[in-house]
């Protein structure tokens, strides 16, 4: 049975939809922390490992997960295979990567001090794309990510944004590449401190110095070995060591996958035994731009796991819960990350692999997913969601959520959100509550824009975790 105070917020068509349930927790109509329908207790894991039909089970194997990082790498499936690019660029592909990646949602008006940009910046940052010095035909070149760096939608570092109090969103951020991740270069920048490259994501300028520059065959065999250390926690770091300051303190990111070094358990990698640790080996970058392989530690006791996480909807909340109170990151910056690289980084860690922005999950040929488009009503739209599983992705214009299970039949989520944003049941105004982190709220109540709820913008709802 719904509880009276969720009432204000479903409509009778939402009421009519939504099956019965008894309740096992009391919810305010809006909590102190200013969400809706919520309790401290839902802050916890297994308060919803608990409610999760068959937690343990595993709901797709080995097998079926590598199937779906085929299917990912494949056509309509998001993300890139960079061994299938020729080899042999032109200028015109080049030059269609640049202007790809300049392709910003957010429009840079301010820098980082707020004050207007001077007509002539951007002019001058395209120039440095060197587009007119782009040759007829160039040979790819490819290399391996030493550190985690951004990708860029121009060749520079600075700070853009769309206004003076919009910090979260930088208008030249483009995405992220961690320690390992391959691209095919294409291109450098006029100043040659920037490289255009092509990572599995789609284009972007990178730091020079952040890419080690190796054969095909060598980038290939390194991202194509089996996995030695997944990490598991939000992000973990390798070992401090002086004697080899390339791989000290790299941080990785949850789902980062690495290979196994061949080092033996009495040996002494970088300064300090092995044997309380994991090694692991590491693309760094010669003083000559050039790529080469170090060995480096990661502590037993670190958040790691010899191989990818069972994908069962106990492993769907917890590597989620992992992330929750950290804040919202657009394109992974401040150390974070933003609603698609959250989505993104659960299942990695599990060994499914999802395309870097919300709308590609939501249309990814290498997943299950309903559409929904203006034909669908609202009745229909509540009782999907009244159906939905855990882990399932809920997808609407611009960012993705993800379901963690139900109360009282409403859908609850686990989201990286700016604000939460719904009608307050005593005054029927809306009410806008800066949540600017990995946050849990109920899903019905909440409102994508000033107009339209969530429910009824939502474009894909994506059974991630069955297989095709």
């Amino acid at each position: 049975m719904i509880k009276p105070a969720l009432l204000a917020f479903l409509s009778a068509a939402t009421l009519a939809s939504v099956p019965a349930r008894a309740a096992d927790v009391a919810l305010p109509a809006v909590s102190p922390a200013g969400v809706p329908a919520f309790s401290d207790a839902m802050l916890s894991p297994e308060f919803w490992i608990r409610r999760a039909a068959s937690p343990d089970a595993v709901l797709m194997n080995a097998r079926q997960t590598a199937a779906q990082r085929r299917l990912v790498y494949a056509k309509g499936g998001g993300l890139t295979d960079l061994a299938s690019i020729p080899a042999m660029l032109t200028q015109s592909q080049v030059a269609g990567w640049i202007r790809e990646a300049e392709q910003t949602p957010i429009k840079p008006v301010v820098d980082e001090a707020g004050r207007p940009l001077p007509a002539s910046l951007l002019p001058a940052l395209r120039q440095n794309t060197a587009v007119a010095q782009i040759p007829a035909k160039t040979a790819a070149r490819y290399g391996l990510s030493v550190r985690r760096t951004f990708l860029r939608a121009l060749p520079s570092a600075l700070a853009l944004y769309a206004a003076a109090d919009a910090r979260d969103y930088e208008s030249l951020q483009a995405g992220v590449l961690f320690p390992g991740e391959a691209v095919l270069i294409a291109h450098a920048s006029a100043d040659r401190q920037w490289l255009l490259v092509l990572s599995a994501q789609g284009p972007g300028w990178v730091q020079a110095g952040d890419i080690g520059i190796g054969s095909a065959d060598a980038v290939f065999a390194y991202i194509g070995q089996a996995p030695g250390r997944v990490i598991t926690g939000d992000q973990v770091r390798t070992v401090f060591t002086p004697e080899a300051p390339a791989v000290s303190r790299l941080e990785l990111d949850m789902g980062v996958s690495l290979p196994a070094a061949d080092v033996a358990p009495a040996q002494t990698v970088n300064g300090a035994s092995s044997y309380a640790s994991w090694a692991v080996r590491l693309p760094v970058r010669r003083a000559d731009g050039t790529l080469d392989f170090s060995s480096a530690l990661i502590r037993r006791s670190a958040d790691t796991a010899p191989g990818y996480l069972p994908l069962t909807r106990a492993n769907i909340i917890r590597q989620a819960f992992k992330f929750l109170g950290e804040r919202y990151g657009w394109g992974h910056q401040f150390d974070a990350r933003d609603c698609s690289g959250l989505t993104s980084e659960v299942y990695r860690s599990m060994g499914v692999f999802l395309p870097p922005n919300s709308g590609q999950q939501g249309s990814s040929a290498a997943l299950r997913h309903r559409g929904f488009t203006a034909a669908d009503s609202h009745a229909e739209r509540v009782k999907a969601l009244a159906q939905a599983q855990v882990g399932d992705l809920v997808v609407v214009p611009g960012h993705v959520l993800m379901i963690i299970g139900h109360v009282d039949g409403q859908p609850y989520v686990i989201q990286d959100v700016p604000y939460a944003v719904f009608k307050d049941p005593a005054s029927g105004q809306l009410r806008k509550t800066k949540l600017n982190q990995v946050a849990v709220t109920p899903l019905l109540p909440l409102y994508a824009d000033d107009n339209t709820l969530y429910v009824d913008a939502m474009t894909s709802l994506v059974h991630v975790a069955q297989p095709l």
